[in-house]
């Protein structure tokens, strides 16, 4: 049996599937990945690092990770169907939304007998405007769509309901082929139980620095109360060379470190290190899957704020592991700041509900299961199907 991941990058698919991968060829399968080209030139060649080391099979294409280029794409796409031909996979498994187009078609085309296809988010598209450009781009995408899901045999995995509601309504697939997987999954064992009182005074906003992950916001309430807590420090985590359309230029990063707002500590590796110093995690990103930034918050303990948007709403329970703020609205999140800022009771009992929360919800056991699962589903079929 072979499995084929189809990602943008080689960086997403390290630090969000990777160990579904690993534990998928313990279990006897073969494992390939086939990738579009860098989002991030940095953390793309550390991803290539480690695929070296798993001595993993991997081809990248010529298609985009985040901009549009019609001959990479129609190149890519192409490369695509080619490899698939050639190595013949028995499951094909797309993860990010142009892999999931490009993936399911090039696996009709290709006569692949299997395809997993997860949504881990829907990309900048969904998170623009509803009108104009946009609306025709959405358009193009949904009867693309329709093309990549009419897989015969076909299993699609969603992370959080709104993506379940929105693949039903699209007509994309049947709710009996729709599996609910909250997240990519983390290692809670690798996240110590810090005590708040050895904790810093930080607020940590973790995720790539682009506009839709909400870093304009974070920093506009950092600025309107840092002179009212001077002992709280903001700090953003991630990488500010990431090649995508909503991307926040380093030199505006470097600008609001230079006025005193903010620190930025660039990409860190060990996030369970980092999480363990922090008080306060904070994603007010407009859309999301299930981000996988703060499954590992809550695995830290840490108190968690982020906005009532899709994905984000289903990482925490409001009230008992974290707080709302609407989206894109700076005072009501410097508000939220400073609320927990001054209830340290209300910022324990949070993070000791996280840590709870995660265990029985987001640890990566039960997503590797749940996906081997899936693998099986497909396979059995497949195997019926070939005896008719």
């Amino acid at each position: 049996m072979k499995i084929l991941y189809l990602v943008n990058n080689a960086a997403f698919f390290c630090s969000h599937r990777l160990p579904i991968a690993l534990e998928v060829r313990k279990h006897g399968y073969k494992v390939a990945l086939l990738t579009g080209r860098a989002g991030s030139p940095l953390l793309e060649n550390s991803a290539l690092k480690l695929l070296k080391r798993h001595k993993f099979l991997h081809y990248a294409t010529l298609f985009n990770s985040g901009r549009f280029d019609l001959f990479c794409e129609l190149a890519g796409f192409v490369q695509t169907v080619l490899f698939m031909a050639f190595w013949r996979p028995s499951i094909v498994h797309c993860a990010s939304p142009k892999a999931l187009l490009y993936g399911g078609i090039a696996a009709r085309l290709s006569g692949c007998s299997s395809v997993v296809l997860a949504i881990s988010g829907m990309g900048s598209l969904y998170t623009g405007p509803s009108s104009g450009k946009n609306a025709i781009l959405r358009n193009l995408y949904l009867f693309l769509a329709r093309i990549a899901y009419d897989h015969p045999n076909r299993c699609v995995i969603v992370q959080n309901p709104d993506d379940k509601q929105f693949v039903v309504k699209a007509s994309l697939a049947r709710k009996s082929d729709i599996f609910e997987i909250p997240g990519s999954g983390v290692y809670t064992d690798m996240f110590p139980d810090q005590p708040l009182s050895s904790r810093k005074k930080v607020v940590l906003l973790p995720a790539r620095l682009l506009y839709d992950k909400g870093v304009e916001e974070f920093v506009k309430a950092a600025r309107s109360i840092r002179s009212l807590r001077n002992d709280w420090e903001f700090v953003l985590a991630g990488t500010a060379d990431y090649d995508n359309p909503s991307a926040v230029p380093e030199e505006e990063v470097k600008s609001w470190v230079d006025e005193g707002i903010i620190e930025w500590w660039g990409h860190c590796e060990n996030m369970a290190e980092v999480l363990s110093q922090v008080s306060i995690v904070c994603l007010p990103s407009y859309r999301e899957g299930m981000p996988k930034s703060l499954l590992e918050a809550a695995a830290a303990g840490c108190a968690v704020i982020t906005t009532d948007a899709i994905g984000c709403r289903d990482a925490i329970i409001p009230g008992v592991t974290g707080d709302l703020v609407p989206v894109a609205d700076h005072a009501k999140l410097a508000n939220a700041f400073l609320n927990l800022m001054d209830d340290e009771k209300k910022r324990s009992d949070y993070g000791k509900a996280g840590r709870l929360l995660a265990r029985r919800r987001f640890d990566i056991k039960a997503v590797i299961n749940q996906t081997i699962h899936i693998y099986e589903i497909l396979s059995n079929s497949n195997s019926m199907n070939s005896h008719i």
